[in-house]
């Protein structure tokens, strides 16, 4: 474990560096432009970091500078961080490995061009995950294997490797994200409680999602929805993954009520279910970033919560981009 001397420093860090984030009012202020052209040139008024986006910048383009700053708060933390931290800290940020693999497999998969499409994977890859380096220029999913290999994924797919058109999407990013969690749970439990608590309700409100989606879009078995489930679970009862599993849709209203989530989300409302989660999880998260100053813990929460933040952003600036109202944009935020 790290010293307790070291703790406060990174937190002090921590909220150093969320203090210079975009505050509500600042994007409620964002939100009421009426172009995109006067929206960037505000942003770049409230914040140093956006000084260098231009005017025209397009989507592609402000993601790529909200995952620099991203990439650089990562760089400064790692920094501070014994050898054993390190490591734990590499496993949380794996999350944004997966989200390349993800990015480059679905490319091909629907077929599209590799290139400008994947810049955003090329920019992750090229200053973090040097495993990966050279992904996004792939063409076939013969050299997406390839790069593979040097990593600890190529065995969720070394069982397709007759060709792509053998993979189902849904399933393979599921158990993407299944070994992700997995291996975060492990972690959680030679932590601390607030660790095993954000990754545990993470697991059960993910496995709601999963199991809904499955259900209703893909029509899947029980023993289908039992492979792709994590093999953990943390305030959902097996007794009540299994009536989720067996049950129809109005089923599944009732019995998530009764669950301890029932407490925080409308399960009426399944239509914004992961908007409800999103809102959920990052209440939870901020309480442990500014209330935990000697746990790991506040570093998961910050980079979730930056997450959250910058997607908010992203939301605002394409919902003017496409002349969306501002009570259009409101709802897809925080």
């Amino acid at each position: 474990m790290l010293s307790s001397m070291m703790y406060p420093s990174i937190h002090a860090k921590l909220k150093g560096m969320y203090a210079q984030k975009l505050k509500k009012e600042q994007l409620d202020e964002l939100l009421k432009q009426n172009t995109i052209v006067q929206a960037i040139a505000l942003l770049k008024s409230f914040n140093e970091n956006f000084k260098d986006l231009k005017q025209d910048s397009n989507r592609i383009n402000i993601k790529m500078l909200l995952d620099d700053i991203l990439i650089k708060d990562i760089q400064k933390i790692y920094r501070l961080l014994n050898h054993k931290q390190k490591l734990i800290l590499l496993q949380f940020i794996s999350i944004y490995e997966i989200k390349c693999i993800k990015n480059v497999f679905r490319k091909l998969s629907s077929g599209s061009s590799i290139g400008e499409q994947t810049s955003e994977v090329e920019n992750w890859t090229s200053k973090l995950f040097k495993d990966l380096v050279g992904i996004s220029e792939v063409k076939t999913y013969e050299e997406f294997l390839y790069f593979l290999k040097k990593t600890r994924y190529y065995k969720l797919f070394e069982k397709y490797d007759a060709g792509i058109n053998e993979i189902e999407i849904f399933e393979i990013e599921n158990k993407l994200d299944k070994f992700y969690f997995e291996s975060m749970m492990k972690i959680a439990k030679k932590q601390t409680h607030d660790l095993e608590d954000m990754i545990g309700k993470q697991i059960d409100l993910n496995h709601i999602v999963w199991i809904y989606r499955m259900k209703k879009n893909y029509g899947f078995t029980k023993l289908q929805i039992q492979q792709i489930l994590v093999d953990v679970h943390y305030h959902l009862k097996t007794e009540e993954l299994e009536q989720l599993i067996q049950a129809n849709e109005q089923e599944m209203k009732q019995i998530l009520q009764k669950t301890y989530y029932g407490k925080y989300l409308d399960f009426d409302q399944m239509e914004d279910l992961e908007q409800q989660i999103s809102q959920y999880l990052y209440q939870t998260f901020k309480k442990y970033l500014k209330g935990n100053i000697f746990g790991i813990s506040a570093i998961y929460a910050y980079f979730y919560i930056v997450e959250l933040e910058n997607n908010d952003i992203m939301n605002i600036l394409e919902g003017i981009r496409y002349h969306l109202k501002p009570d259009e944009i409101q709802k897809k935020l925080l």
